[in-house]
This record gives C-alpha cells, structure tokens and sequence, in this order.
C-alpha cells in the first residue's frame, strides 16, 4: 500500500483526522465529478462532500494503487458556501447522484463553466466559450426516474442506489422528478390513502418489482407511465387484477418487462407516451431514448436550428437520432434529413413520428450511425451528432474528415469525449466556431455542450 506523507498507509476503513480542502477557489478544490480532491497524500484522495476550507475528519471506503476514495465521518467546520439540506434532500445526496447539491446554483453553474472553460483551453487552446445556459428548473426537472425496489419481511423499500454499490437509500420525496412523478410516488407508491391509490399500490407490489420507472411528458402531463422490471413471467390473476381497473379510462398506463428473457408485456395496450416540441408531438416507448430535461432541450434545438443555412438545398445527417426528435425539428431547414439510429424500436418510432408530423422528407434509417456515414458521407453537405457519452467512433470521425461536409454540430453529454474528438476534426481542418455549455443536469456534475464547427477554407 502506498504510504501517504504523513507516514500513514493509505487502505479501506482507515480514518484519517483533521483533513482540509485548501483551494484557493471553490471549483479549484473539486473534482470533475464534484468530489473534493485531497493531493496531499502520494495518490489522490477524494472526498464526498467536503467543500473548500472545510475541515473533517474521513474515512476511506476504497483503495486502490492510483486513488482512494472517503467519506466524511465528522465535519471541524462548514463553508460559507455550503446549502442547507432538509432530511429528505439529505436522504438524495447520501446516495452520491446529485454532488453539487451543497453548493448554491450560481455556483454549480460557476463550477461547470470553469470545468468547460479549462478542458476546452487545455486541450484546443479555444478561450471563447459562452456562459452557461441555465436550466429553467433547479428540481422537478426529470421527465423520468428509476427506482429502485429491496424488500424486507415483505415489505417494499424505494429508494436509489449508494454510488458504486447496493445499499439502497429510501426517499421519501423525488426532488428531480416533474410534478406529476412527484405525486405519483407518494401517493400510490409511498403513502396510498384512497382505495384506488391503495389498490394499484397493492397490484404493483405483488409482481414484485426490483426496478420501478417512473415518465412523464413535462410538456402535458397527459399520462404517467409506469414501467415495473420483474425477475419472471408476469402472472396472469395480477395482470387481470389490473385490467378490472378499467385504467383506459386514467392517465396510468402499465408496462412490465421481464429481466431474464428481456420482453416487454405492455399492460391495456398502454405502450409509451407522446411528447411534445413547440408543434411537433413525439411517440417515445419506454426503451427508446428521449431527453430528461425537457425546457433544456427546447432551447438546444432551437440552437441548433439557428446554425443551419436558410437554403433549403443542405443534405443534413442526424447521426444517433433515436427517435428523430432533432431530424424532425430541424427539418424545414433542409432538402432531406437522414436520421440513423442503431435501436430498432426508436427508429420505428422516428418512423412513425415522420407520419404523424406529416413531413416528409425526412428519412429514418435503422444502422449503426459511424458505419452508415462510412459509407454514405458523400451524400449529405452537413452532419449533427448526438452520441452516447463514449462519443464518436474513428470511423465516423475518419469519414468526416475525408468528406466534403462543411458544417459540423456536435451535441455531447460527456465534455472529456467531446474534447477528444474536437482535436482530432481540429487537427484535420475544421475550426470551432461556437461552443455553448447548457445546465441539463442541475445539482450534478454533468454538462450537455453544444459545438458547431466549421470546415475550413484551403
């Protein structure tokens, strides 16, 4: 085991006393992720939720030769710039998804644009992003959550995993979730009080689910779909225990999907839920992919409307286009739009929404998105992308560069992939023109980022 420089050995469940986060600055002494980091030591340690010039004492809960990881076990003081938390959003920051939640909105957004500003100046020399765009809401933004289920004696406990482990956390209220999950959660899940609240709580518990997912279309609040992720067949007494409910006459819709044999029975054909953007209106089922944070999302499109040429003659690819949400939105701007996405199922929706929307050119095609642009790059004058957070694979990345495709959007949830694969268009003749961080994640460490990149003239 490494020895630190206070001659101790670094290794699980030692304590270690009278530790300080020292940074000069607040985002100096955190992490990408959020965490304290502690240097003083011969691997770097770091620390949940201790702020700048707080001093505690910690506990390391992991080790390994590169870094530890702690927890605070008693606090010697508290930062200024530490937030108050209640005993419910305590419950929430106990499990780790939600780092930033001690500190004040400003200075999450601060936080996030010095981690933006830095990887952008360090790894492209580009000193011109813009200032974060705010999320229009700080809680109560998530059109969807997954729970969590353990049961004990019988009795169902809901809640969220502790980060990288399997100790479950009970919440007593979803602070993320859109109003209508909010109620949803505690009234049928959490604290039944009608006879019909008591009875679907009665019905959901006896498929026993592990997972529950809980969505909601912010735009309407039409329905809420509740998706329940069993070990086994559903049986049939509960399926119809739920169908005397007569639920086609709620909002409630029902889905069950089967872990071992990864089949989905869509309860009183009550499959997916439509959402809407500005006048478009979307189908999205439950294992398709579809932006959480929907006022956000609003206002990246329309960003990215704007930085397409008016002419109408621009072939545009919407690579990773899940449902066709960006193809469609962007449509009016076009000759033809290329949706590719890999899923099958969100590609027969894109598909369907292309109907519905009455547009028709737009063309959805099912097929992995780096391998179609290989082949196709000579088609299309301009490409958006909205990859996974591994970003973009080195074919795609390849047959960007070797086309004649001028205009680049890069959408990305993940800023270090992102950095990576801006250098690699930098270093072979595009330029950036703008970048713009979006608050997508309000209270976590993530960033949505939004790049357009221009080819340049030789």
């Amino acid at each position: 085991m490494a020895a630190n420089k206070r001659g101790l050995e670094l290794k699980e469940g030692l304590v270690i006393k009278r530790v300080k986060n020292e940074a000069s600055a607040f985002y100096l002494g955190l992490s990408y992720e959020g965490l304290c980091v502690l240097r003083n030591f011969n691997i770097p340690v770091f620390v949940y939720n201790l702020l700048p010039n707080e001093e505690a004492d910690i506990q390391i809960t992991y080790y390994s030769k590169k870094c530890c990881f702690a927890k605070v076990i008693k606090y010697r003081n508290f930062s200024p710039l530490r937030e108050y938390l209640d005993n419910n959003k305590k419950l929430l920051y106990e499990t780790g998804s939600a780092p930033l939640m001690s500190l004040s909105y400003d200075n999450q957004l601060k936080f996030k644009q010095f981690i933006i500003n830095s990887l952008f100046e360090r790894n492209l020399s580009y000193s011109n992003v813009l200032p974060i765009v705010k999320s229009v809401c700080q809680w109560g933004y998530r059109n969807k959550i997954t729970l969590q289920v353990k049961y004990e004696n019988e009795k169902p406990l809901l809640g969220f995993f502790k980060k990288y482990s399997h100790d479950l956390v009970q919440q007593e209220e979803l602070f993320f979730g859109v109003v209508s999950i909010r109620n949803f959660y505690k009234s049928f899940l959490l604290n039944p009080e009608s006879d019909f609240e008591k009875k679907i709580n009665e019905i959901i518990f006896k498929f026993k689910p592990h997972k529950i997912t809980l969505r909601s279309p912010k735009s309407t609040f039409r329905n809420i779909e509740i998706i329940l992720q069993i070990n086994d067949e559903p049986k049939e007494e509960f399926v119809k225990e739920l169908e005397k409910l007569n639920l086609q006459e709620t909002k409630y819709k029902f889905s069950i999907f089967n872990k071992n044999n990864k089949t989905w029975t869509n309860l009183l054909n009550h499959a997916g839920n439509k959402h809407e953007i500005g006048k478009l209106t979307f189908n999205v089922k439950n294992d398709t992919f579809y932006q959480i944070n929907e006022n956000v999302m609003n206002l990246i499109y329309k960003q990215i409307y704007d930085w397409i040429p008016t002419c109408k003659l621009t072939n545009i690819l919407d690579s990773f286009g899940g449902v066709g949400t960006i193809g469609l939105f962007v449509a009016s701007k076009a000759n033809t739009v290329y949706t590719i996405e890999i899923n099958e199922i969100s590609t027969q929706m894109a598909k369907q929404n292309i109907k519905e929307n009455k547009i028709d050119n737009v063309i959805a095609i099912n097929a992995d998105a780096n391998k179609w642009l290989v082949d196709n790059y000579k088609i299309v004058d301009m490409v958006i992308f909205d990859p996974p957070r591994e970003g973009l694979g080195k074919e795609a990345i390849s047959s960007i560069i070797k086309s004649k495709i001028k205009r680049v959007i890069y959408l990305s949830c993940e800023p270090k992939t992102l950095v990576r694969d801006l250098k690699e268009l930098i270093n072979n003749g595009y330029g950036i023109k703008e970048v713009q961080p979006y608050d997508m994640f309000p209270q976590t460490h993530h960033i949505e980022t939004l790049v357009l990149l221009q080819k340049k003239e030789i």
